[in-house]
Order: structure tokens, then C-alpha cells, then sequence
């Protein structure tokens, strides 16, 4: 056998023993693998053979690694995690020649702050095709983990150590009614006055939802909830229709308010919603998500104002 072929079946060797010491199990690591447990159990028994010790102990249905099995455990988790971050490059660098940056974002910023956003990025990136992704911000951190969005532009505190966050603007909160509520017509609200009114929550997993209940929490009072919901579309909706009140992020009803649909009141308890950029610090040297990042950075907050 030639030296690459010996190489080759050695190092499958190695992540097979590496499957079947994470798992602890052989049956599992064939499934994880796709291949049979006889070809496991082939595989550990070339290794045991290469090594001239035993390397996994069987007693009574119990698993365990002996001391050589923990040394070479120690060494196959290494070469995984070299594959791992080998194959992940190549797929960035793939992402950065097909064009393709996978950004998720909520419903809402898809609508009003993204089309501008883009359009500025797209002048000067044109070769860079965007996926836009909608979801709420817990939602959106778990698809950035799960490698099925690149970064993410969102309220982003109490993330993960894993995330890089790059702090982009500061959204005001302000309360919502229809123009023919009774707190239609005043200038500053606060949340105190609020308990008596339905009020129109957002659904588990919100931003904004996380901050208005805190911002009651803190002054030891509790809205009367009418309805959850997981749409911003569809608070506008009932809230115009004098179903309800809700606090909102400004910007998201800016078009419902020119047009008389709602009245926008801010609050005399100011809240704010931080967003920032968000994606793997592993991805901090990925082209594209550089390349998105500067944009923000330099030109970003400037066409949000223009």
C-alpha cells in the first residue's frame, strides 16, 4: 500500500476512534458516521494493532477509554477541531467567490431599515448576493451557532462567548395607540398610566419584549395583557383598529404614523433597544462578513440619518 493510502486509512482510523470515544459508544458512532459497527469495530482493532495496546476497555456493557484510548483521545480531538476549522475556510472562502452573505435580521428591519441599508452595501459590493433571514433575536443567535446564517443584526446582550458584537445604533421605544384613543393626543405618556389599557405583547424570544416587561418589572407594575403576538405587522394592525396598545421600536412605524394609521407617543420613562451586528468570533477573518461589518461601520448610521 502506498504511503498516501496508509495515511489516509490511518487518519480515518483516527476519526472513527475519535467518534466512538466522544459518543461512547460504537453503535452511535456508526450512525453518526454512516457506516456499519462491524467497520467500527475494524477500525479500532487496526488501531489497537498500529498502537500494540488496548485502547477502549468493555465490562459488563460499560465504556470506558484505557490510558493509552485517553492519550490518543486528547490527539484525535485536536486533529477533529483542525478538520473542522480546515472545512469551515474552505466553506468561507467559497461563500466570498459565490457571492453569498446569509444575514438574519428581524421581520420588521427586513422592511424598513435593511432595503437601505443593502442598497448602499450592494454599490460597492456588487458581487456579493444577500440572503435576508426573519426572525426574532433568540432565533436568530441559535441560526448563527447553527452555522445557517452568517452574522445577524439584532439586539444582541447577554450573548453567547462565542459571538462577536459590534454595537451599531440605539432604537427609542415609544408608545403606540390608535388616533382615536383616548392618549392620543398627549405628548409623553408613562408606563404607569399604561396598566389600565390591553396591551399588546410580542411573542417569547423578543427583544422588545424582554425590555418593555422589565421597564414594568422595575416599576412594580404589570400591564394588562390582551394579546402575544409574533408579528409587528400585525400589533400595527390591532392597535390602529383600537384593540389594543403596545410599545414599539420608532422607527418601525414611522410610515403607519405619516399616514395617520397610528399615533406615536413618546414615553416619559425612556427605553432604548441596543442593536449590534452579531456573528462567530471563529468567522471574525471571513471576507464577506468583514466587508459588511466596515460598511456599517463607516457608511451605515450615516444613510440611516440621510
Amino acid at each position: 500500500m502506498s504511503k498516501g493510502k496508509l495515511f489516509h486509512s490511518l487518519l480515518n482510523s483516527l476519526l472513527v476512534f475519535h467518534e466512538v470515544a466522544e459518543h461512547k459508544s460504537l453503535s452511535k458512532a456508526a450512525e453518526e458516521l454512516f457506516i456499519s459497527q462491524p467497520a467500527v469495530t475494524k477500525h479500532i482493532k487496526e488501531l489497537e494493532k498500529k498502537v500494540g495496546m488496548g485502547l477502549i476497555q468493555r465490562k459488563r456493557g460499560k465504556f470506558a477509554l484505557t490510558d493509552a484510548g485517553k492519550i490518543l483521545f486528547r490527539h484525535t480531538h485536536k486533529i477533529s477541531s483542525n478538520l473542522m476549522e480546515i472545512e469551515n475556510a474552505f466553506g468561507n472562502l467559497k461563500k466570498v467567490h459565490q457571492g453569498i452573505l446569509k444575514i438574519g435580521t428581524t421581520e420588521s428591519y427586513s422592511k424598513c431599515l435593511m432595503p437601505k441599508l443593502l442598497s448602499g452595501f450592494q454599490t460597492g459590493f456588487p458581487s456579493i448576493k444577500i440572503s435576508l433571514d426573519g426572525r426574532n433575536s433568540d432565533e436568530i443567535k441559535k441560526s448563527i451557532l447553527a452555522y445557517k446564517n452568517d452574522l445577524g443584526l439584532i439586539w444582541a446582550a447577554d450573548t453567547s462567548s462565542k459571538f462577536e458584537s459590534v454595537p451599531f445604533i440605539r432604537e427609542e421605544l415609544d408608545l403606540i395607540v390608535s388616533p382615536d384613543h383616548s392618549l392620543s393626543q398627549r405628548k409623553v405618556v408613562s408606563l404607569k398610566e399604561l396598566v389600565e389599557y390591553p396591551f399588546i405583547i410580542r411573542e417569547k424570544g423578543s427583544a422588545t419584549r424582554r425590555i418593555v416587561l422589565q421597564a414594568f418589572r422595575n416599576l412594580d407594575i404589570y400591564p394588562s395583557l390582551l394579546i402575544e403576538v409574533d408579528s409587528a405587522e400585525f400589533t400595527k394592525e390591532w392597535v390602529s383598529q383600537g384593540k389594543g396598545i403596545s410599545i414599539i421600536v420608532k422607527r418601525i412605524v414611522e410610515e403607519e404614523e405619516k399616514k395617520g394609521i397610528v399615533k406615536v407617543i413618546p414615553l416619559l420613562e425612556k427605553l432604548y433597544l441596543p442593536v449590534s451586528i452579531l456573528y462567530l468570533k471563529e468567522e471574525r477573518n471571513n471576507p464577506a462578513i468583514k466587508a459588511f461589518v466596515d460598511y456599517i461601520k463607516n457608511e451605515g448610521r450615516y444613510l440611516l440619518e440621510t
